[in-house]
């Protein structure tokens, strides 16, 4: 998504994953007696303004942020986390999110991550040795005896699970696009303070169009599961108040 004074994002290169600068495969002869010390600062992610959203997360999002669709290629569901370019309004300066607010599953799985790797059809999880969490440590190994330790099997789990419901966000996204559903939209607001701001480059459900969808079309996305999430994105637009109210509170 794009702001008035910038782009969305946090100025990495596009051929990696915003947060991820050294991704690499795990290794158990390689990671003997390194540990992985627990995430307690988001920090890593104050320079993004918008997450990707797996299909479990909707139902949770919506209550804290607006969730919207890119309007470019890979079309796919996004958690609006500011109104400003490289700015997250969820994270202080503390590193801390916002208590209360839903961490995003894209936020939570960091430092691992699924990457395709040369010569192989599955997915390999890896890890950001950039994160400045691997220490030589008995604390949180991430193997044993040369077996990954539950640390990393749960890991492997979260990450398997959330790319399986990024796919299925991104069947729904690829549905509405179909249909015919989604439409460009902006964000313009105005704050007491006189300064505007104006969040584009993303896209929303017509109402109108999907409430005339055709009923057998209606009752195959009822089948499928996805009436529930096209319904919390519509009610997550009643979240863009809420991201004025933080965005005036930096005035």
């Amino acid at each position: 998504m794009q702001q008035t004074s910038g782009t969305a994002g946090n100025g990495q290169s596009a051929a990696l994953p915003i947060f991820y600068r050294r991704p690499r495969p795990l290794d158990a002869a390689g990671d003997r007696g390194l540990s992985l010390q627990p995430v307690t600062n988001f920090g890593f992610a104050r320079g993004t303004n918008s997450v990707l959203l797996g299909a479990a997360e909707y139902l949770r999002a919506m209550r804290h942020y607006p969730i919207v669709f890119t309007s470019r290629e890979p079309r796919v569901a996004v958690a609006v986390l500011g109104l400003e370019g490289n700015e997250n309004l969820f994270v202080g300066e503390d590193g801390r999110w916002r208590e209360g607010d839903y961490i995003p599953a894209y936020i939570r799985r960091y430092p691992f991550i699924f990457l395709e790797q040369p010569g192989k059809a599955e997915l390999t999880l890896c890890l950001d040795e950039a994160s400045g969490l691997l220490t030589q440590s008995d604390d949180h190994l991430l193997f044993e005896g040369g077996e990954p330790t539950q640390l990393v099997r749960n890991a492997l789990a979260f990450c398997r699970e959330f790319h399986e419901q990024t796919l299925a966000s991104a069947a729904l996204v690829a549905e509405l696009a179909q249909q015919g559903l989604l439409i460009p939209n902006e964000a313009r607001i105005r704050l007491n303070s006189g300064k505007e701001l104006t969040l584009r480059d993303f896209q929303i459900v017509d109402e109108a169009k999907f409430n005339a969808l055709a009923d057998d079309v209606f009752l195959d996305w009822r089948r499928r599961r996805w009436l529930p999430l096209v319904y919390a994105h519509l009610m997550s637009m009643a979240s863009w108040a809420g991201l004025v109210e933080l965005e005036a509170k930096k005035q």
